[in-house]
């Protein structure tokens, strides 16, 4: 059998460029040494004739060509509609319908007085992934909230969320499928763009991690994603709240440990499908 595998391009992986590139790499690997034909391959080179493709893209027109290839019965991992489902407003909204715990969340533009919402709040990016580090910003009052609006929109973002400020553990997950889980408090000083500070050091509050894997099973689910990874927040009672949901990550924390889980999903479902 053959299979691609496509990097995501450089645009859409901001600071973690090395990183994606090393999971899907040891992906790969693994995939080989299962003895299947793997066809290394990027968003400007895809290839014809694979039962199955792995990708990371997030790119429109890549996403375009995938659809198109599962309409002719090519297994794509993420489908292209739980990567599209990813994009801000879309994976809250997912959410929000199967009933997941995440922020308070609102759409605003011009015509909502910023004095009027609550802070601390985050203001986030709407219309995609964040790809500069000003698409998520932590303010404090309206006048920061104006400030980052401001600059979003002269940035051309259409989109912009209002989530309300969650106080406590940030933990960050992985998972594929529903047969693999982790989880990892994250070290604030090596992240993507220093956000994790906010919350500031870990206190590990207890919480139940049966709760945390099916909550995060569930969120998967819902957006439709297969390999995947998050923020959830742990507050001090133990509620647990999903702040975000990624297509493909890095897993840069556990990359032997997820390339192995991921290679056996894909060959699995390859299995099932044919």
């Amino acid at each position: 059998m053959k299979i691609a595998t496509i990097a995501r391009d450089i645009s859409h992986s901001p600071n973690m460029a090395a990183n994606d590139a090393a999971i899907l790499g040891c992906v790969t690997a693994g995939l080989r040494a299962k003895g299947l034909q793997v066809i290394e391959a990027t968003e400007a080179e895809l290839p014809d004739g694979c039962v199955a493709v792995c990708h990371m893209s997030r790119s429109p027109e890549v996403l375009k060509i995938l659809k198109e290839a599962e309409r002719r019965g090519v297994t794509v991992i993420n489908s292209p509609a739980a990567v599209e489902n990813c994009s801000r407003l879309k994976m809250m909204q997912k959410m929000r319908e199967a009933g997941i715990r995440q922020p308070q969340y609102s759409i605003i533009d011009e015509r909502i007085p910023l004095d009027s919402l609550r802070y601390p709040a985050w203001l986030k990016r709407a219309d995609g992934w964040s790809t500069h580090c000003d698409d998520v910003c932590f303010v404090r009052n309206a006048d920061e909230a104006k400030e980052a609006f401001d600059n979003m929109r002269g940035r051309g973002i259409t989109g912009v969320v209002h989530c309300g400020h969650i106080a406590g553990d940030i933990v960050k997950f992985y998972g594929v499928g529903k047969c693999f889980f982790r989880h990892i408090y994250p070290d604030p000083e090596k992240s993507k763009f220093g956000l994790e500070k906010i919350n500031g050091a870990p206190h590990r509050y207890p919480f139940s991690l049966d709760e945390m894997k099916r909550t995060v099973f569930s969120a998967a689910e819902s957006i439709g994603l297969e390999i995947y990874g998050g923020d959830g927040i742990v507050c001090e009672d133990g509620a647990i709240y999903i702040i975000d949901m990624n297509d493909f990550p890095s897993f840069s924390a556990i990359r032997d440990k997820a390339a192995g889980e991921i290679a056996e999903y894909i060959i699995n479902r390859i299995t099932e499908e044919r």
